[in-house]
């Protein structure tokens, strides 16, 4: 995957079939756990807004995207050091698809909320505090950006 693609398909200058054929092939399970996802980094930096977010969600929504690829671009996202945002609404939402396991399912419902909040028709909930005892939990994911070959 390539984060230059990824930047063209958000800012509209490439098609959903050509960035899809990028994303394909990006992911590598590992175990029923661990995964690697591999990235080339782009040059430039590129300001995401809620507007990215929101085209990403409606694409997800008319089930352009599946579950799994919408995880695998949030990831992307949030590991790279070139996507820029200075919103809490982003950083929630992309923290909530990056990691589904934890957060909430990728969904009709989940999404349509994330969409509300993304337009500022609804404000996420508080959320709870993490325990910081680490034996009251269990490890269900770990993904990894690696570069790309």
């Amino acid at each position: 995957m390539r984060e230059l693609v990824l930047k063209r398909f958000i800012s509209g200058e490439v098609a959903v079939g050509a960035f899809l054929g990028d994303l394909r092939g990006a992911v590598t399970r590992l175990d029923s756990i661990e995964s690697t996802i591999e990235i080339e980094d782009m040059q430039e930096s590129f300001p995401l807004s809620r507007h990215h977010l929101v085209m990403l969600c409606d694409a997800a929504l008319s089930k352009t995207f599946s579950p799994d690829d919408l995880t695998t671009i949030a990831f992307a996202l949030m590991a790279s050091d070139r996507f820029e945002w200075d919103d809490e609404i982003v950083s929630e939402v992309l923290s909530d698809w990056a990691c589904p396991e934890v957060n909430f399912d990728i969904n009709a419902s989940t999404l349509v909320m994330h969409r509300s909040w993304l337009t500022g028709d609804a404000i996420p909930p508080s959320r709870p505090a993490v325990s910081a005892t680490p034996d009251l939990g269990r490890l269900v994911s770990v993904r990894r950006k690696v570069p790309a070959q």
